[in-house]
């Protein structure tokens, strides 16, 4: 464990790795195992280095978030459109979750919020576009995906919030609002591949770019529940 707590985050980075060699080689089997260590990972990561008393409620925020992601990771590997849609689900509550923590951080100050209304005109632009393109193929899962749409571009646009208080300028722009833009280019291509491409290179650039998200929102947490 005190070799996670000190380097956590190169065991994570060498575990995704793998696990995309993995999905290049078509190994299945060992992708799904490789796949189910990356949350865990920096969810341990987390645990080990942040003080068990400091910021209860924001910490119980912040695990339920992780929490459900790695539901999501475990759903997603089975086939079948309720398996999808349970994994679906599974981020929208991470992304309910951060939400929650960035708003806990910074309330939205309507006279002050600039980065706010960018961030979601931006990504509802980016969502509606998506949207657009897909809809011949989306069928019944229209709404779902709409829904899921609004879940991450409310979490971008809480993230790119907290660029309006001066004390979270530097982590908000080094760690949130990446790993924010990467989650809505993970999904978008995730949604691309699922319902149109089914291509095995994209499979690697989804994974990629969530981990990376993931990573960052983690070390983004770490440095402020450390503060």
């Amino acid at each position: 464990m005190h070799f996670i707590k000190k380097q956590g985050i190169l065991i994570f980075w060498i575990v995704l790795f793998i696990h995309c060699a993995f999905i290049y080689l078509g190994r299945s089997d060992y992708r799904h195992f490789s796949k189910l260590l990356l949350m865990p990972i920096l969810i341990v990561y987390l645990f080990m280095n942040v003080s068990r008393n400091a910021y209860p409620t924001s910490k119980k925020i912040i695990y339920t978030g992780l929490f459900a992601a790695f539901i999501g990771d475990l759903l997603l590997i089975f086939n079948g459109t309720s398996f999808f849609i349970g994994g679906m689900l599974a981020f929208i509550i991470t992304h309910i979750a951060y939400t929650a923590f960035f708003l806990k951080c910074c309330n939205i100050r309507f006279s002050k919020a600039t980065e706010f209304v960018i961030a979601a005109v931006l990504v509802t632009v980016v969502a509606v576009k998506l949207l657009d393109f897909l809809k011949p193929y989306l069928g019944d899962m229209i709404w779902p995906v709409k829904i899921y749409m609004a879940a991450i571009a409310i979490m971008t646009a809480s993230a790119a919030n907290l660029l309006s208080n001066s004390l979270l300028k530097v982590i908000a722009t080094t760690y949130f609002i990446p790993g924010a833009v990467l989650f809505v280019l993970s999904d978008s291509v995730l949604a691309a591949n699922h319902f149109l491409y089914k291509d095995h290179f994209l499979d690697i650039v989804v994974m990629f770019s969530y981990g990376y998200a993931q990573c960052l929102m983690v070390q983004g947490f770490t440095r402020y529940l450390k503060a």
